[in-house]
């Protein structure tokens, strides 16, 4: 019974939210908390992982698995951090609003620019070619 009301009430919440999945999940977050049988339905099928994990969780050293056992982070976490948020800022626009793309060209003075090839590296093109034409015929 407690499955099939569960699965009901998910229902009337997609139907509620128009079939939008992350209005109907914050739509039954607000449910959960009220109704206790859409709870246990919905989190009964789980409950042997839940216990499980609750028992592997609660035997680890508290030095590895308590959030207040806080190491120092690493100037790499911190940089990736950084990098993360500037990534994200350029694809909701930025500061310039000009959008991800569309913003400050980049600095052409460190772009390389092709030089003349030298004459060893023009003999082996034309070596390559020859060779080429010599299997088509």
């Amino acid at each position: 019974m407690s499955r099939e009301y569960a699965m009901s009430r998910v229902r009337d919440a997609l139907e509620k939210s128009e079939g939008n999945h992350l209005k109907a999940q914050r739509l039954l977050m607000s449910w959960l908390e009220k109704d206790h049988s859409l709870l246990l339905g919905l989190v009964t099928p789980h409950l042997p992982s839940i216990v499980t994990h609750a028992l592997n969780y609660s035997g680890q050293p508290a030095d590895k698995t308590s959030p207040t056992a806080s190491a120092p982070e690493s100037s790499e976490s911190i940089q990736t951090g950084e990098f993360g948020a500037a990534v994200l800022e350029s694809l909701q626009g930025g500061r310039n609003e000009g959008g991800f793309g569309f913003g400050e060209a980049a600095p052409r003075g460190t772009v390389s620019r092709p030089g003349k090839a030298s004459q060893s590296h023009v003999d082996a093109i034309h070596k390559i070619a020859g060779k080429s034409k010599d299997k088509k015929d």
